[in-house]
């Protein structure tokens, strides 16, 4: 082999034997280009990175084979899950992130397209629930046969429709018509069931439609129902019996009191004593910290179980003392200011405060208040003497109604139909101390999936933009147990914040008239979360590679 020297380029630094080396390079392979750095710009940058990964999960419960003609269902739970918009804009946010490239039919777009789909969706939705449900079971999501069960409500703004009706607002707008939304949840979280109710519907009257529609949808014979106390009545239990299934739930105050309360706390305990109480009331320890103590009751054939929550105790007697403190510095400030009158004062008036005040802090029956005339003398501006009428009120505690409601204080009674040999005491306890998991998935479905504001008003749309809410819940709680199984604290929102950065960019460089696409390399953390959402291949290169090519006639 000959050597040619072509010409001598002297003594080369580092940097420009490494730039003449790119140069030879530039010649012989034409994927490089040479520019200046000003020259190389960003012209377009996509979400990636928590779209593939939501994705990911969308196809892993196989939802594309249930949906097979629905372009938009996915497009619409996978926005609520990163950047919750209206309807009418969702076109417009798809193309901003990666979803036509792996959904190449959202590239067309009619405005009423997700309108029609919202249609299809909501005469599927027993289908969908159907579909959810096997898919738990046979994935092993559904660990037990134990389900948890409760209602919400959903105020309309600016929006009417045929099911909203005025009714008990959860949250806290009783001037807004509403639709009430049931839920059911897997232990693990994962909902399946779900019904959207008419705006006035009450807790007490779903249980029963609960238990013919889980008996005939699912084929569910042998179940327990965790529900709240809100659901308790003799025709709900019995109904619940007949159907065979079992059911673990609590008792509201009235009910303990006039069911057990004699049974269990004759006497109302305090800070000094509460331990000798419950030894004598025969009490036991649910745990070695002495936290919470539990008591199993049988009565009339119905199997309870008392805890005493030490914790809750100490709080319910410090709140009533202070609200007791406050209502007497109110009394106090409003003798002042009646003293100080410069004109007679209306005793209904008088009488009507009073009464809100006490009846605000939940102290009416707790309470004899007095309210005496008494005369003010006033001087005018003129110096003149007049005398006005006006009051003074005076409180008295009851001490034997104060008495009454420390009975209460740290109570909870369970109930339930499982025979004891099958379920002990404590487990009850646990059950439904978890049923938190479906007041977690409301306060999710509310909030991080902005449930509200509704942006459709026909009946059966809203009953599609329900489900979209749940089945993004869905997918929440599927990465909420992949991470959590995995050690890592994260929540799935705060995950998918994090993939947010993660985008694909279209970089251009005008002079050599190129255009490249890269998907934006993965940061440790990111790495670490896809490893547990079990999604690490979308940032593999040859996965990357391939999308990169599907992407190049869109982007």
């Amino acid at each position: 082999m000959k050597h040619r020297i072509l010409f001598n380029v002297g003594t080369l630094t580092d940097e420009q034997a490494q730039q003449l080396r790119l140069a030879i390079q530039v010649r012989s392979d034409p994927s490089l280009v040479v520019a200046k750095e000003a020259d190389i710009v960003v012209t377009k940058s996509i979400q990636y990175l928590n779209v593939m990964c939501l994705h990911h999960l969308w196809q892993f419960w196989g939802f594309p084979a249930l949906l097979p003609n629905d372009r938009w269902v996915e497009a619409l739970v996978i926005n609520r899950c990163v950047d919750p918009i209206s309807k009418i804009q969702l076109q417009t946010w798809t193309r901003t992130t990666v979803l036509p490239v792996v959904i190449p039919a959202l590239r067309i777009y009619d405005e009423y397209d997700v309108y029609r789909e919202l249609d299809r969706l909501a005469k599927r939705v027993d289908d969908v629930q159907r579909f959810l449900y096997q898919q738990l079971r046979k994935r092993g999501k559904a660990s037990s046969d134990a389900f948890f069960y409760d209602i919400t409500s959903s105020y309309f703004e600016g929006s009417r429709c045929v099911i909203a009706k005025l009714g008990y607002s959860r949250d806290h707008r009783p001037d807004r018509e509403q639709i009430v939304i049931a839920l059911m949840i897997t232990p693990e979280g994962y909902p399946f069931y779900w019904r959207v109710l008419t705006g006035n519907t009450q807790d007490i009257t779903t249980i029963e439609s609960l238990v013919s529609d889980i008996k005939q949808r699912f084929g569910i014979e042998h179940c327990t129902l965790v529900f709240d106390r809100g659901m308790v009545s003799a025709d709900n239990l019995q109904t619940i019996g007949h159907g065979e299934l079992q059911y673990v739930s609590a008792m509201d105050a009235d009910e303990i009191r006039t069911t057990l309360l004699d049974d269990v706390m004759p006497d109302a305990a305090t800070p000094d004593d509460f331990e000798q109480v419950l030894a004598l009331r025969e009490f036991q320890r649910f745990d070695e910290n002495a936290f919470l103590y539990y008591r199993p009751m049988e009565k009339d054939h119905q199997r309870y179980v008392v805890t005493f929550d030490v914790q809750r105790f100490y709080e319910q007697t410090r709140h009533r003392r202070t609200k007791m403190e406050g209502i007497e510095q109110w009394i106090l400030q409003t003798n002042e200011a009646l003293r100080s009158a410069q004109k007679s004062r209306n005793r209904d008036i008088v009488e009507r405060d009073v009464s809100r005040m006490l009846a605000r802090k939940g102290l009416k029956k707790q309470a004899n208040v007095t309210i005496e005339p008494i005369s003010v003398n006033v001087t005018t501006p003129k110096g003149k003497t007049r005398t006005v009428n006006s009051f003074h009120i005076k409180v008295d505690w009851l001490s034997d109604r104060l008495q009454e409601a420390a009975r209460l204080d740290g109570l909870t009674v369970f109930l339930t139909n499982i025979p004891k040999e099958q379920t002990d005491d404590r487990e009850v306890i646990r059950w439904y101390r978890r049923k938190n998991k479906v007041e977690e998935a409301f306060h999710e479905i509310k909030s991080h999936l902005q449930l509200r504001p509704m942006h459709v008003t026909r009946s059966e749309r809203v009953k599609a933009h329900v489900a979209i809410c749940i089945l993004a819940s869905f997918l929440y709680n599927d990465m909420e147990q992949l991470l959590r199984t995995a050690g890592e604290e994260c929540s799935p929102s705060e995950v998918l914040e994090s993939f947010r950065h993660g985008q694909v960019h279209r970089i251009e460089i005008p002079t050599g008239r190129r255009k490249i696409l890269k998907v934006q390399e993965a940061s440790e953390a990111q790495q670490r979360f896809l490893q547990a959402l079990d999604c690490e291949t979308i940032v593999e290169e040859g996965f990357k590679k391939r999308f990169l090519k599907l992407a190049e006639n869109w982007l």
